[in-house]
């Protein structure tokens, strides 16, 4: 409970000038005082008239020079007196109130801090406008240019601007074109940019002029504006952010967001999700895939010695690898052996796809011959290094996501030798974060903090974990889960704060705007759950279907990236558009055969002329359906020339 004490001196905020704006404490000190000491030339003489007490002393302060205010502060203090010191606006703002604290502390006068309404948001409130609207803005800046007091250097107007935040500048308005001129240099705003110029806010004569970059300092010319101004420069300031094509951007009441306080309409977790789902008669998996992406397979062992050579053929034999070997040992061994370098040898095989690389070498052979081909570990092959006795088999590069730890044990087992695995997280007995869902088929997403969030999983840091409503939680994940430093999040808002150093999240669905900068510290995992079945009139080219693709899950919020196939039916096998589109994403186009949708009742599906023309109870619902085995969760898209649903499995 607050208390006014004698003896103190309180530097007040009287808020933009209204009497009725002034935070209550402050109304309560003030009718209290028996001294006030008003700013005049900003603050009403309603607000100083406040005071209750008939022996309160009412003193204008523009007259007096500053110690000779502070002189009239310590003296009604040290009388045991209540001193209100009243401030236009807000004091830790352009009060000059900071020379005024440090002389009472020179004077040991006890004083308190009352905050006020800065005129920056009573011009909000005035104009009706939120000055940070989400994907829009979200940065205030408060500022002013130099006058008599000079701005400290990188805070000039042109370097504030920049950003092209809401901008609150004070104490400028004598000096609107050079402030236009600096707004316009500094590239964040252009010259249509809204600007409004309030002054007097919320005193009996306020007014205010609202316009562009490009004509507002004539307007504030025509209104006489010359001090007690402010000018406010946004892109909230914009009228159409209101107007009929206006975006719902806040996830704060949207009715299909679930945080911490509040569930979301419909809301249901993955397990009651898949509780509530039929099972669903006559699903069979299509059979046949095209347009599936190249990836690397096969292994090589390559050596460099006569004995390294004899371990190397033993180590391949065992395998199942090419085997590469100098010239001059191969004879012996009855291969084809390499006439130069091994180093050139090496990057031969890379550059051949090979999935494993079994280099019998000293480790800094390897090392140089590997270090120029280095590109991504997502891509890179398991390189594992073997001495030429077999005594040790060591990861070099691919630990988890390429497998060389486990190739490392192999080859271990073939030579007798030891596997020298030197990831933190083998170590630990830790789940391998680049390991996550890699046998269900997840995507990690390229923009992932993977190495930030792995290198927090094994130092012990808190970890926070989202799983989509939408998706089970497996053995995978229970794994991470149990480890002590990893807690699970209901959504991405509790994972953006500084409690979790790093977090993991899989969902199937995008990321957006207002959480991107969450994925610098996170890994993404895009699980490939999702089909997405087509029909198509014949010859519809590829472009056309993309759109469709694009927009079916663009408007089911869902991500390409985790989509597992495509689906259609075996009557349009050979469309080439199809064909293209599924080669060119990489994804495996699944043919569903014209029998099997037959046998299923066309009731349970959308109307499609596919059921007059084939006799079949459609192609874009029924094969997402039966290639998923799971559950329809996007109804038919009927496009110009395409149809388009998706399935989750």
């Amino acid at each position: 409970m607050f208390e006014i004490k004698n003896g103190t001196v309180y530097i007040v905020g009287a808020g933009p000038g209204a009497p009725d704006l002034i935070a209550v404490r402050g109304r309560e000190i003030i009718e209290k005082a028996d001294l006030i000491l008003y700013a005049d030339s900003l603050v009403e003489l309603s607000v100083a008239e406040l005071a209750k007490k008939e022996t309160a002393e009412i003193i204008p302060s523009s007259g007096l020079y500053l110690e000779q205010m502070v002189d009239k502060m310590v003296a009604a203090a040290r009388e045991g007196k209540v001193v209100a010191r009243v401030h236009s606006g807000d004091p830790a703002l352009y009060g000059a109130t900071h020379e005024q604290m440090a002389l009472l502390e020179d004077a040991g006068v006890d004083y308190e801090i009352i905050p006020g309404i800065t005129a920056a948001f009573a011009a909000a409130a005035q104009l009706h406008v939120e000055l940070t609207i989400p994907d829009v803005v979200q940065t205030i800046i408060l500022t002013r240019t130099a006058g008599r007091t000079t701005m400290p250097e990188g805070e000039d107007l042109r370097a504030l601007a920049a950003p092209g935040a809401s901008l609150a500048i004070y104490l400028s308005v004598a000096r609107i074109k050079r402030v236009i001129e600096d707004l316009l240099a500094s590239g964040g705003y252009d010259i249509n940019t809204p600007v409004a110029v309030l002054h007097k806010t919320t005193w009996p004569d306020e007014s205010y002029v609202i316009g562009t970059l490009g004509d507002i300092a004539e307007k504030v010319r025509r209104a006489g504006y010359t001090k007690h101004a402010l000018v406010l420069v946004s892109p909230a300031l914009d009228p159409d952010l209101k107007g009929k094509d206006r975006r719902t951007s806040s996830h704060l009441y949207d009715k299909s967001y679930t945080h911490r306080f509040r569930k979301a309409e419909n809301f249901k977790r993955g397990k009651e999700k898949k509780e509530a789902k039929g099972e669903i008669a006559g699903v069979v998996r299509g059979d046949k895939h095209l347009g599936s992406k190249q990836a690397r397979s096969g292994a090589a062992v390559v050596a460099i010695t006569r004995n390294g050579a004899a371990l190397a053929q033993k180590i391949a034999t065992e395998l199942g690898a090419d085997i590469a070997v100098p010239q001059k040992f191969a004879a012996d061994l009855d291969v084809t052996g390499f006439a130069d370098s091994a180093l050139n040898e090496v990057r031969r095989q890379w550059g051949a796809q090979k999935a494993q690389l079994v280099l019998v070498m000293p480790a800094g052979v390897a090392t140089r011959a590997i270090g120029p081909l280095l590109q991504n570990k997502m891509t890179d092959p398991a390189v594992v290094c073997v001495d030429e006795s077999g005594a040790f088999a060591i990861p070099l590069i691919g630990g988890h996501v390429a497998g060389a730890n486990r190739l490392a044990q192999t080859v271990a087992q073939i030579t007798g030798g030891v596997a020298v695995v030197t990831t933190a997280s083998d170590i630990q007995g830790k789940p391998a974060l680049d390991l996550l869902g890699r046998d269900a088929g997840w995507r990690i997403a390229e923009e992932s903090g993977l190495t930030h969030a792995s290198a927090a999983l094994v130092n012990g840091e808190p970890v926070g974990v989202y799983v989509d409503e939408a998706l089970m939680v497996d053995a995978e994940l229970e794994a991470l889960l149990a480890c002590e430093n990893v807690k699970t999040v209901n959504n991405l808002d509790e994972l953006d704060v500084d409690e979790y150093t790093a977090g993991v999240i899989v969902s199937q669905r995008p990321i957006s705007d207002h959480h991107r900068h969450v994925l610098r510290k996170s890994a993404l995992y895009r699980p490939a759950v999702l089909i997405v079945g087509m029909g198509c009139k014949r010859d519809t080219p590829e472009s056309d279907l993309r759109a469709a693709l694009e927009t079916t899950l663009q408007e089911a919020d869902l991500s390409l990236a985790s989509v597992r196939a495509l689906a259609t039916a075996d009557l349009k096998a050979d469309e080439a558009g199809l064909l293209a589109l599924a080669q060119s994403l990489g994804l495996p186009l699944t043919i569903v055969a014209s029998e099997r949708l037959a046998a299923l009742d066309p009731a349970g599906f959308s109307p499609s002329a596919a059921q007059d023309k084939f006799g079949v109870a459609g192609v874009a619902e029924p094969c997402a359906l039966l290639t998923a085995e799971g559950e329809l969760i996007v109804p038919k898209r009927s496009f110009d020339n395409c149809t388009v649903a998706v399935a989750q499995a």
